[in-house]
Parts: structure tokens; sequence; C-alpha cells
């Protein structure tokens, strides 16, 4: 047993060291390569001074290395994307609405939801076929690492979904914002597209992930020229209520010729009518809601109030 355990130390030991000694050749070659470049600079009279080149050395080399990282994994996901079936279009969807939407996102996604489980379960196999003696014994342990392996797995979706729900929640809150500018652009003369790109840019700082999402659809508009497409894309990205409201708007809006800010103006007092029945809904819900803290809180001191003077005066009668 004693061998066992040294041998396995011995291989731990080696795998660390050649990892380790990976890393220090990539680190190598990119701090070469940034050498190489700055006495480039340096030769056609664009030379920076040294604390700048040694910063800008820096994070060259943490960027490379960064990048590797990122393509060696991207490269893996893309292997094992084949696992994800049908679904791969589906969950581009998810994780471009979660706020992923690098052309990388799906490859990583199923790197982390594939081969990193599977090595956690390898892993914890070969662990327990060295220190834990074949029987009974092994069940529990087993089972352990197998509900591990399975955790990870649904660790990523459950992350992913939980990044979803909380940028669409963010989305819908400054929604109403951009509602607004857009009125107020939109009666200052502006037209629909210039309308979208002005409030986009001025909501860039506040809310920025409503603005990236109408900056790409104003860029798909700009490109194409084909507006239901890239409404509809916009949908897909964002699969709020509001936004559908607000893309079928500006379709009906360039289909039949409203005017763009009659038709925002319309949309506008709908809103603010939906959010009046939102606020008047939570009201309602109140009496309910306070229900049980009057039972369990407010009621027992009421009734130590009510019923103490009679408990206590009939003790004293029994026991006087």
């Amino acid at each position: 047993m004693f061998d066992t355990s040294l041998h396995i130390f011995w291989m731990a030991f080696a795998g660390l060291a050649s990892v380790l000694l990976a890393l220090t050749v990539l680190l190598y070659m990119e701090r070469q390569r940034s050498l190489r470049a700055a006495r480039l600079r340096r030769a056609n009279g664009t030379s920076q001074a040294r604390a700048t080149l040694d910063a800008n050395l820096s994070r060259g080399m943490l960027g490379g290395l960064a990048g590797r990282v990122r393509h060696t994994v991207a490269t893996i996901g893309q292997r094992f994307s084949v696992v994800l079936g049908g679904e791969a279009r589906e969950t581009a969807t998810n994780l471009a609405s979660a706020g992923y939407r690098s052309r990388d996102a799906l490859l990583i996604y199923a790197f982390l939801k594939t081969l990193v489980p599977m090595a956690a379960l390898v892993a914890g196999l070969i662990w327990l076929a060295f220190t834990t003696p074949i029987g009974l014994e092994m069940l529990i342990p087993a089972a352990m690492v197998i509900g591990t392996a399975l955790a990870l797995s649904k660790g990523v979706d459950m992350y992913v979904d939980l990044q979803r729900k909380t940028r669409l929640a963010r989305i819908r809150h400054s929604f109403p914002d951009m509602l607004e500018l857009i009125v107020i652009t939109s009666e200052a003369g502006l037209g629909p597209q210039p309308a979208l790109h002005r409030v986009a840019h001025e909501m860039s700082q506040t809310h920025p992930e409503l603005a990236q999402e109408m900056l790409q659809m104003v860029s798909e508009m700009a490109m194409t020229n084909d507006f239901r497409s890239a409404y509809a894309k916009m949908n897909l990205r964002v699969p709020l209520p509001e936004i559908g409201i607000f893309t079928q708007t500006l379709d009906q809006s360039d289909r039949y010729g409203t005017p763009f800010s009659r038709a925002m103006r319309t949309l506008i007092i709908e809103q603010r009518g939906n959010r009046l029945m939102a606020i008047e809904e939570k009201a309602a819900r109140l009496p309910v809601l306070m229900t049980l803290p009057l039972i369990f809180c407010i009621m027992p001191a009421v009734f130590v109030v009510l019923v103490g003077p009679a408990v206590l005066s009939v003790l004293d009668n029994i026991f006087s």
C-alpha cells in the first residue's frame, strides 16, 4: 500500500512539473515575441517610453497566455460540441440572452459541461480505486463522485440561467427609460434609425445591456436593410414581452407608414398603464403576504396581553 501511494505521488509530481514547464515555455515564447515587436517599433521610430514599454510587455505576456488558454479551451470544446446535438442553436440563444455572444461561447460551454465533469468523474474513480478496497465500502464514495460530476455539469446550466435571468431583469428595468428617450428624440425630429442610435449611445453608460442590444439591432438594420430580420433577432436575444411589443410596433410603423413619434407615444402610454397595473397587483397581494407575519409575530403578543392577566389571577387563586 505504501509503494502504491508513493507511485501515485511521483506521478502527480511529474504531471505538475510538466504543466509548470509548459507554462514557462509559453511565457518565454511570448516575452521573446514582445521583445522582437519592441525592437521593430524602435527601428521604425515608433518606440515608447521604457515604463510604458514594460507595462505593455507585461500586459502582452498575460494577454497572450490568456489567449492561448482560451484557444485551447475553445478547441477542446469544439471537439465535444457534438454532444449538444440539436440543442446547439437553443443553447447559443440562451448564452446570447445571458450576455455571452462571442463566437467561442458555445464551445467553451460544451467544454465546461462535458469535459470537466468527465475529468472529475475519471479522477474520482481512479482515486477510489487506489484508496478504497473493492467491496460495499465503495458504494457511498462512488455515489458521491458521480453526484459531484453531475453537479458540475448541472452547475453550468444553473449559472447560465442565473446570469440570463439577471440580465433580462436589468433590461426590463431599463426599458421604460429607453422609451422615454425615444419619444423625446422622435418628437425632436429624428427618424427611427437615428433616434434608436442616439438613444442607445446615450444609454451606454447607465444601461449598457439594453444599449448594446439596441446598437446591434441598428447595425443589422443599416447593413442588411432587412428590418424584420433585425427585429426577429432582437426578440431572440432578449425574449421579453416588452421587447416583443416594441419590435412589433416598429415593424407596423415601417409597414403601414405610421408616424414613428405617434407610435412611440402610444406604446409608452400602454407601458405606463402596464406598470401601474403591475404595481396595483403587488399592492393587492400585500394583505395575503401579511397574514403569516400577523399570525406568528403579532397575534402571540396580543394573546399574551389579553389572556396573561386572567392566567395570572387563576394561578394566584390556585396557589394561595
